[in-house]
C-alpha cells in the first residue's frame, strides 16, 4: 500500500491552490481529477481583490493581470435598441495593489496554478478517481481508479475539492442543505462571435426574462462567453444548448441583424442551486469550495470563495502535520468559514433579485452587482477563537481583519515582505523582539503604514493567511499565543 500525508480530490482552482499550499510547505501530498485532462469552458470568470491578494502571494497574480480586463463597460440594450453603456464599478481603496475585479476565463486560472504546482515539483494525477474510503483512527485508507490501474493508498488527511456534486462530501454523510431554484435556469457557453465588437460586456434587458441575454469577450480571443435565461418547459425539462440554439435564441429575444455565432467550445445548463454543507469535517476528511457550498452566480464569488476556503485550510494543515499546533486548530476551518459561506449564500441570493428587479425595468444589468462587500477584502475572522482582542488603535483595524497592504514610501508595497508560508510579526518603530523559529520579522518605520494600522509603536501578529492575530506592544502576548496552538 502506497502512502502520502495529503490527499487532495480535484484539480480546479481550490484543489490546485490547496496543492501549492501543500509543495511550498514541503508536505507530502497527491492530488487527484477523474477527467481525463484539463476542462476547455470558460465557467467561473472574476477573480476578487482578495483572490487576487491570495494568488500574489502565491506568486502568479502578476501573471494572470495581463489575461483579463478590470475596466470593460457594460453595453445595455432592449431588443435591437441601445440603452446606453455603464462603466464597471470600482471600489478603490489604498490597502490593496489588486482594487479591481479581474475578468477571464476560469481556465486560465488554473493554468497559471498548475504552472505553479510544476515550479513547485509537483502535478495534477489525471483520470484517477478515488472509488471508495475508510476512516481509521489516524489515517483513511483510499481506493484509487485510473484506466490502467487500481491503487491502494494511505493517507494521513484527505480534503474533497470536487465541485458542488461531490461524491465525497456524499460518502462522508455530509448534508447539503438548502433548496433548488428550478425555474432559475441559463444556458451557458462559449461562442466565437462575428458582428459585434469585442469592447463591452453586452446586456440584453427584457421585461420577461429580466437579463435576455448577454455576451463577455474574453482578452485576446475569439471566444466570448453566452449566458441567456431558460426557464423549462411545462414540463420541467430545459432544451439542450447547442450552437443552432445559441443562434436561434438570440435572434429571438434580441432582433439584432448582423450577428452571428460561428463556433462553441462548450455549452452547458446552469441551474440555481442555495445549498451549504452542515459540516466541513468529519474525522481527517474536509471538504472545501463548491463541495461546501453552491449559490447564485451573481458577483462572482464561488470560485473566489473555493480559492479562500483552500487558503484557510492549507496553512492549518501544515502546522498540526509539523507538530507547529494541535489537532484543535484543524477545527477552526469550519469555525471560520462556515460563517462566510452564510454570508455568501445570503449576499448572492440578494444581489441576483436586485439584478432581476433592475433588468426587468429595464434600468440595469450586471453592473447593479458590484457592491464592496464583493471585493472580500473586509471578510474578517474578528470572533474567531484564533483571534486575539486587545490594543485599540486609531484606525478601524482590529485582530481578526484582513492585514492591510500598504504602499510604502519607497514605492514598495507591504506584501512583498509578507510573502511566503511563515507567520510574520510586524514590528513599528523598532520595537525589539527575540527570534522565533515561528515567525519571519519585519521591522517597518513608515508613516504610510503607521497611519493605516492606526498606531506608530508596538507589533502586529499576522497569520500565514495574512489576518491579523492580535495587536499588542507586549512581545511575551507573541509568545503566549503560539504556546496555545500546541
Amino acid at each position: 500500500m502506497n502512502n502520502t500525508t495529503v490527499l487532495i480530490i480535484g484539480a480546479g482552482p481550490v484543489g490546485l491552490t490547496l496543492a501549492c499550499e501543500m509543495a511550498r510547505r514541503a508536505i507530502p501530498y497527491r492530488i487527484v481529477e477523474r477527467s481525463a485532462e484539463p476542462p476547455h469552458g470558460s465557467r467561473a470568470k472574476a477573480l476578487q481583490p482578495r483572490s487576487l491578494e491570495i494568488l500574489n502571494d502565491l506568486g502568479i497574480a502578476e501573471a494572470l493581470m495581463p489575461l483579463g480586463y478590470t475596466d470593460l463597460p457594460y453595453r445595455k440594450f432592449n431588443g435591437n435598441q441601445f440603452i446606453g453603456e455603464t462603466p464597471r464599478t470600482s471600489f478603490l481603496r489604498e490597502d490593496t495593489r489588486y482594487p479591481k475585479i479581474l475578468l477571464l476565463p476560469q481556465y486560465k486560472v488554473e493554468a497559471e496554478l498548475r504552472a505553479k504546482l510544476n515550479e513547485l515539483g509537483g502535478t495534477v494525477e489525471w483520470s484517477t478517481e478515488l472509488v471508495e474510503f475508510t476512516q481509521l483512527d489516524n489515517s483513511i485508507t483510499c481506493r484509487l481508479e485510473h484506466p490502467n490501474w487500481t491503487e491502494e493508498l494511505r493517507c494521513t488527511y484527505m480534503v474533497a475539492c470536487d465541485g458542488g456534486k461531490s461524491t465525497t462530501r456524499k460518502k462522508l454523510g455530509i448534508n447539503f442543505v438548502g433548496e433548488t431554484h428550478s425555474l432559475e435556469q441559463l444556458w451557458v457557453g462559449d461562442v466565437d462571435v462575428e458582428g459585434l465588437k469585442p469592447d463591452a460586456w453586452y446586456n440584453w434587458l427584457s421585461p420577461e426574462f429580466g437579463l435576455a441575454f448577454a455576451l463577455f469577450p474574453f482578452k485576446d480571443s475569439t471566444s466570448w462567453q453566452l449566458q441567456a435565461v431558460m426557464p423549462p418547459d411545462a414540463d420541467g425539462n430545459t432544451p439542450t444548448p447547442t450552437l443552432e440554439g445559441f443562434n436561434q435564441l438570440f435572434k429571438e429575444r434580441t432582433q439584432m441583424e448582423g450577428v452571428t455565432f460561428t463556433n462553441s467550445t462548450w455549452q452547458s445548463i446552469y441551474r440555481v442551486n442555495i445549498r451549504r454543507a452542515e459540516q466541513y469535517r468529519i474525522g481527517n476528511a474536509f471538504i472545501a469550495g463548491d463541495a461546501c457550498h453552491v449559490h447564485s452566480i451573481a458577483g462572482g464569488m464561488g470560485m473566489n470563495t473555493g480559492i479562500q476556503d483552500a487558503y484557510n485550510l492549507g496553512w492549518k494543515l501544515a502546522a498540526v502535520i509539523q507538530g507547529e499546533a494541535n489537532d484543535r486548530l484543524l477545527d477552526t476551518y469550519a469555525e471560520e468559514r462556515i460563517p462566510i459561506a452564510d454570508w455568501l449564500l445570503k449576499t448572492t441570493s440578494e444581489r441576483q433579485q436586485v439584478m432581476i428587479k433592475a433588468a426587468t425595468a429595464g434600468k440595469g444589468g450586471f453592473e447593479t452587482l458590484a457592491t464592496k462587500d464583493g471585493t472580500q477584502l473586509n471578510l474578517n475572522y474578528r470572533e474567531s477563537s484564533l483571534t486575539v482582542k486587545g490594543l485599540a488603535t486609531q484606525s478601524t483595524i482590529q485582530p481578526g481583519d484582513r492585514a492591510p497592504d500598504v504602499q510604502l514610501a519607497d514605492g514598495s508595497w507591504l506584501s512583498e515582505q509578507l510573502r511566503g508560508p511563515e507567520w510574520k510579526l510586524l514590528l513599528l518603530n523598532n520595537v525589539e523582539v527575540e527570534p522565533n523559529n515561528h515567525l519571519k520579522i519585519i521591522n517597518v518605520d513608515d508613516k504610510a503604514l503607521m497611519k493605516a494600522y492606526g498606531f506608530s509603536e508596538g507589533m502586529v501578529l499576522i497569520r500565514p493567511d495574512g489576518y491579523i492575530a492580535l495587536i499588542t506592544v507586549d512581545p511575551s502576548d507573541v509568545y503566549t499565543y503560539f504556546d496555545q496552538l500546541q
